[in-house]
């Protein structure tokens, strides 16, 4: 069942019982209410009627004595009562201890017989003649002996109750209707969004992540709505990522075969002649040559790809590196490379940075990378510059005055295995890691890289530290 309609079965069940416990309790109450009034109507009356009996009795008994208990005399006085009053919907009767001198009451009405036997005034009701009556006996004062009888139709309540229920069943069944009508419109308004949501959502359960959900109210819908905006937008981005990330990891898988693959062809296809019985001395001395050029070549890259590999650790020991002992270090490990083709390396600690917070391996291997894709490309006797200084923070800066780069690599130059000139790359040993191993490194640092190049007139690579 959907929450629209649970919502509206509830509230017209609510409805149902609240307005029928209300009409029942208005109904007892009002027919009690009038009950009562017409009780205390009926006394008052019965009251006003023996009065008027009782100075009758007196009346008559001053021309005869005997008037009291004279039962044709006492008949002649009340009758004309009971005539007249019998026309507003009341009896009366007339006894003399327990026997009846008059009544046009039924002679089968309960209790009468009891009423007349009373000494104070008692108050029954009883149903004469189809119809309820409240009936009202006592002593007529100064004539004890005898009882007055007082009974009033008053099944008019009856009939007030009766219809007044048929009215609020027709009541009761419009009102439903209608509030039914109209909570089934207001629901289905208000639940609306949240249909269009749940569309969306199995849209974007299918793959469709652009999907969102309009809406211009300002209540909690509205805000559902918006979190599930912000959600979608975050699924939306993260499955981005995840796509980015897996065309990223495919890419470098085939980049990976591709590396590999090449100098294992030229492995195979030199082993292939060295095997040959024809291959001369000299021949077989250049083949022996090509091969160990290519297995320092498949070296590098299983280097680069464990520096790679150790680069996304994140647990990394964050200790205080001094500059100076870093790019003395870095002097000795780049000083068999460069020298050879006659590059210097040039290191400026300043004073005003005398140490970083990082760990001390891997801003080794970072600066490493740095100077080896610096060199790559440089001309022979070159200068390669590394900086270290103050801005707002830590800065520490590779710059060569290379081939330098166009606008389209420097944006993609940190990807693994992209390299701008592959034959410069290859002719030095090159596998284009040493830039994503930079990333990642400057990664792990909360460091941010800024790369400035210009073809022609070299490359500047900032390291900016964040934390320091």
């Amino acid at each position: 069942m959907k929450l629209w309609q649970k919502i509206f079965i509830g509230t017209l069940v609510i409805f149902i019982l609240t307005f029928n416990a209300g009409v029942l309790y208005l109904t007892v109450y009002s027919y009690n209410f009038n009950r009562q009034r017409e009780t205390e109507n009926s006394i008052r009356e019965q009251e006003m009627i023996m009065s008027t009996v009782k100075g009758r009795i007196a009346s008559a008994e001053s021309f005869y004595p005997d008037a009291q208990y004279n039962d044709e005399r006492l008949t002649a006085i009340i009758r004309p009562l009971a005539e007249f009053y019998e026309q507003q919907s009341v009896l009366l009767a007339l006894y003399y201890g327990d026997d009846k001198i008059y009544s046009n009451m039924p002679d089968d009405v309960p209790g009468i017989s009891e009423l007349a036997s009373v000494n104070s005034k008692n108050i029954m009701e009883e149903t004469i003649n189809s119809k309820r009556h409240v009936i009202v006996a006592s002593l007529i004062p100064d004539y004890r002996h005898l009882v007055f009888v007082y009974a009033r139709d008053i099944s008019e309540i009856d009939d007030f109750r009766v219809n007044i229920g048929r009215v609020f069943a027709v009541v009761n069944i419009i009102v439903l209707v209608f509030l039914g009508a109209s909570i089934y419109l207001l629901l289905r308004h208000i639940t609306k969004p949240i249909t269009r949501l749940t569309l969306i959502t199995a849209d974007i359960a299918n793959g469709a992540y652009n999907k969102r959900v309009s809406s211009d109210s300002n209540d909690e819908i509205g805000e559902l709505a918006g979190s599930f905006n912000r959600m979608a937008n975050s699924i939306e981005e993260k499955m981005a990522e995840l796509k980015k990330s897996s065309e990223e990891k495919q890419q470098f898988i085939d980049d990976l075969t591709h590396e590999i693959k090449t100098p294992m062809t030229s492995i195979i296809g030199y082993a292939e002649f060295l095997h040959s019985a024809k291959a001369t001395e000299e021949e077989q001395i250049i083949a022996a040559a090509h091969l160990h050029e290519t297995a320092l070549r498949l070296e590098n890259l299983s280097e680069k790809l464990l520096d790679l590999a150790y680069s996304r650790d994140e647990n990394i020991d964050m200790e205080t590196v001094y500059i100076q002992e870093l790019f003395k270090e870095l002097t000795v490990i780049m000083y068999p490379k460069l020298i050879p083709r006659g590059i210097k390396l040039l290191t400026e600690p300043e004073p005003e940075l005398p140490f970083i917070i990082g760990d001390k391996f891997l801003l080794l291997l970072m600066l490493q990378n740095l100077a080896e894709n610096a060199a790559k490309a440089s001309g022979d006797v070159a200068v390669i510059t590394i900086r270290a200084y103050m801005e707002e923070h830590p800065v520490i800066e590779v710059r060569d005055t290379g081939c330098g780069m166009e606008k389209r690599d420097v944006e993609r130059i940190m990807a693994p295995f992209y390299r701008v000139d592959k034959s410069r790359s290859r002719r030095f040993g090159g596998v284009g890691l040493g830039l994503s191993i930079v990333s990642q490194i400057a990664a792990l640092h909360n460091a941010e890289i800024e790369i400035d190049s210009e073809q022609g007139r070299g490359t500047s690579i900032k390291i900016h530290f964040t934390t320091f």
